[in-house]
């Protein structure tokens, strides 16, 4: 009787400060500290009163108890919530207010349901997959309703079509000026797949089963791929990649030739699919859904907080004129030393006054939110059902 009293409890307390939540974000486009302090404490509040009552099942005082078990897969569960959160965070995805709201709910989620599917190791992987599935289905249905109901559907479209067009255009111009760079590029996808296999087959107990999570590897390289990218072009890693293949393709012609043709063959086909994943996803989505919130700011009109277009924080980094001040830009908008580096620079460009790319804010805890509520519902990803 008290857990599903519990549950009930529990679930109220987070929809109504997940609401409150979202209802701040859509109106200030940030989320403040102290609600998210707020919804800590309630997460502490809701973990405290099942250990109590795990402690009070015990000593043999209730029949109706989660047991120590339980704690352990939590412990796992809102870790790997916390690194997913900090990635996205440090990839550059989402503001640290979206991450942290992120870790709360998802941490949440097995004190409503213990029961829940998934729970350690893959949950908070389901709870991603459905907030960007939602998010992206809503973003695609708004987009074509916009068309339909535009003055002229057929120029609404025909400009869309041409954006893409031309982003393909910048893609393929890209790699036909640096072949080099992308052979590379496919032979360091390469190699970290057959890496992940390599530790499928040594690894034993719970780090198999999470290397053997290929959509796990995924989910690190398509969120951190602007940092995985660079790390790439390192001399250390292009020193680490000349020994790897050499060692590796004369070991297996001698010792295991054929497994060696399998694991190769397995590696291109994830490498082919991902590179299909990274343009849909990065290249083509984000320039298209950032095309639609783009704005132009002269130097006059830049503050702390203004967030830059992926175009213009990419041509920042490669300006040796501004010494790396922009490596790391992150969503929750310029500092006020990047706002500094970047006015100095816009000041000293000649010509009419120089603008610089930058993207309106969009609230993202509705979709967070959304996310969490549908891995209750359905307890299950919405990638599944919709294959």
């Amino acid at each position: 009787m008290f857990m599903k009293l519990y549950s009930a409890a529990s679930l109220a307390v987070f929809a109504a400060w997940g609401m409150k939540v979202v209802n701040t974000d859509i109106a200030l486009k940030k989320i403040p500290n102290a609600l998210t302090v707020l919804g800590f404490k309630f997460l502490l509040l809701a973990l405290g009163l099942m250990a109590a009552n795990s402690l009070l099942g015990w000593t043999g005082e209730v029949t109706d108890f989660l047991n120590w078990n339980f704690y352990r897969l939590w412990a796992v569960h809102a870790g790997l919530s916390v690194l997913a959160g900090l990635i996205l965070w440090y990839s550059e995805v989402w503001p640290a207010g979206d991450a942290k709201f992120f870790m709360i709910l998802s941490a949440w989620l097995p004190l409503i349901n213990p029961f829940i599917g998934n729970l350690p190791s893959y949950l908070f992987l389901v709870v991603l997959i459905n907030i960007f599935v939602a998010a992206a289905l809503y973003t695609v249905g708004k987009f074509l309703a916009d068309g339909l109901h535009s003055a002229s559907p057929s120029d609404y479209f025909g400009k869309v079509w041409s954006d893409v067009k031309e982003r393909f255009s910048q893609l393929a111009e890209g790699g036909r000026r640096n072949r080099a760079a992308a052979a590379l590029l496919l032979a360091n996808m390469t190699m970290v797949f057959l890496l992940q296999q390599v530790l499928v087959m040594e690894s034993r107990g719970l780090l198999s089963g999470l290397f053997a999570r290929t959509e796990l590897l995924y989910f690190f390289l398509f969120f951190l791929w602007e940092k995985v990218a660079r790390l790439f072009k390192s001399r250390l890693w292009t020193w680490l990649i000349a020994a790897f293949y050499p060692l590796y393709l004369v070991l297996g012609y001698f010792f295991f030739f054929g497994h060696m043709v399998l694991m190769l063959k397995y590696a291109l086909i994830h490498v082919f699919r991902f590179s299909l994943i990274l343009v849909a996803g990065r290249a083509m989505m984000e320039f298209l859904m950032e095309k639609k919130d783009m704005i132009y700011l002269t130097a006059a009109e830049l503050e702390p907080g203004v967030v830059l277009s992926s175009g213009s924080v990419r041509m920042l980094r490669s300006n040796p004129a501004l010494c790396g001040d922009f490596d790391d830009c992150f969503k929750d908008g310029l500092d006020e030393e990047q706002v500094a580096a970047l006015k100095d620079w816009l000041g000293r460009l000649p010509g009419e006054v120089p603008k610089v790319e930058a993207v309106r804010g969009r609230p993202f805890a509705l979709w967070i939110f959304a996310g969490c509520c549908l891995t209750l519902l359905l307890d299950r990803n919405l990638a599944a059902l919709l294959k």
